[in-house]
């Protein structure tokens, strides 16, 4: 735990008061059309033209774009908002902050005006994104180990976390660290993860041999090769049991026993017993699991809904879910009917009625009813 009356502070141009807007314009889609990057709506329309080398996805209301290779950043209208020029690499913003850094090498945080609110010393040499009020800082140390008589230099990091005001909420004393993820962030110390919180305080000592992220409460943890599941607090409710063990959804995970998966309960409890080679996690009331090499669906009974016929599949999205078939790739529903063809290499899930697809090697997207996107362009 870190003193708050001992925190070291980066110095700041200015002593700013966040304010967070919550965007609920429609989302765009960054397209690739003949090497140039534009965007279309959630209807498939092309809103922006393609003219960018290349186009991130809109975080709060901006993106990131390049233009003539540079990193600029602009509008839902198409408008710089930070001009290229001024920084060789730009983050996506987050919490009204984005990482750049300009072309002395030189790293800062930005505000949505381009100015810099936050200024790092020179010895940093990472600065990520914010999530949920703290960011990882991370610098190159040296550190210097003698064996055998002989002083052996290696290069190695230490990671820190730093706040939206500046402020440093721990020292650089982890050898590793994640990002915050629902209140929480894995860090390791030796071979050992630990578990501190959105304020940058060690909630969990690093005791385990590997910590998940917390989903519904719990945790995964490696102890010795058997996995379990912690608390917030770090107090083992579930002991380490099990070959493997998959995060909580739905009230349920999978775990490994025996060479073969099945399910538990919150309480540790088998829920469902472990008949199968392979599984996925419960949505929308069903799990993917494989049973003679072929992929079906049960229920949270451990019921067949769909027999296993599928070469494989994913988890349900949006009332859709993905399965290959003859080493293609496709969507059925919630009655196992195959509603998009098999016939893409790749596919994600579905968000906000969209999913990417790769067809012969080329990105695309389309929508709940197999589309393909952008349907058309802006005439205006």
């Amino acid at each position: 735990m870190i003193n708050k009356k001992n925190m070291k502070k980066f110095s700041t141009l200015l002593v700013v008061c966040f304010t967070f807007t919550a965007f609920a314009q429609t989302k765009y889609y960054p397209v690739e059309r003949k090497n140039k990057w534009g965007y279309m709506n959630s209807e498939g329309t092309m809103i922006l033209p393609p003219n960018f080398d290349y186009a991130d996805e809109f975080y709060e209301g901006l993106a990131i774009v390049a233009v003539k290779n540079l990193p600029c950043v602009i509008n839902d209208k198409g408008l710089r908002i930070i001009d290229t020029g001024l920084y060789q690499n730009i983050s996506h913003f987050s919490q009204g902050l984005a990482s750049a850094m300009d072309f002395k090498g030189r790293r800062f945080y930005i505000n949505t005006k381009g100015e810099k609110v936050i200024i790092l010393p020179d010895d940093i040499y990472e600065a990520r994104t914010f999530s949920e009020g703290i960011a990882v800082l991370s610098k190159k140390l040296d550190e210097h180990i003698t064996k055998f008589g002989r002083d052996i230099s290696t290069l190695g990091y230490r990671f820190a976390y730093i706040n939206l005001k500046g402020e440093m909420v721990s020292d650089f004393v982890f050898e590793d660290a994640d990002d915050i993820v629902n209140g929480y962030a894995r860090f390791r110390q030796g071979t050992k993860f630990g578990l501190v919180n959105a304020k940058g305080q060690v909630v969990v000592k690093p005791t385990f041999d590997n910590i998940g992220n917390f989903n519904n409460g719990f945790a995964v943890v490696a102890v010795n090769g058997k996995y379990g599941y912690i608390n917030s607090e770090g107090a083992t409710v579930i002991k380490p049991q099990f070959e493997y063990a998959y995060d909580f959804t739905e009230g349920i995970a999978g775990v490994w026993v025996s060479g073969k998966y099945g399910f538990i309960n919150t309480a540790g409890e088998v829920k469902i017993q472990p008949t199968f080679e392979q599984i996925k996690p419960f949505s929308e009331g069903k799990a993917a699991v494989m049973k003679d090499g072929k992929w079906g669906f049960i229920n949270k009974n451990g019921e067949w809904v769909l027999r296993n016929v599928f070469d494989n599949a994913t988890v349900f999205s949006e009332g859709r879910c993905a399965v290959m078939v003859k080493r293609n790739w496709g969507f059925i529903d919630a009655t196992g009917s195959l509603i998009i063809p098999a016939e893409y290499d790749a596919v994600g899930s579905f968000h906000d009625g969209i999913a990417d697809v790769v067809y012969r090697d080329i990105n695309l997207y389309i929508n709940i009813r197999g589309q393909l996107l952008p349907i058309t362009d802006n005439k205006k």
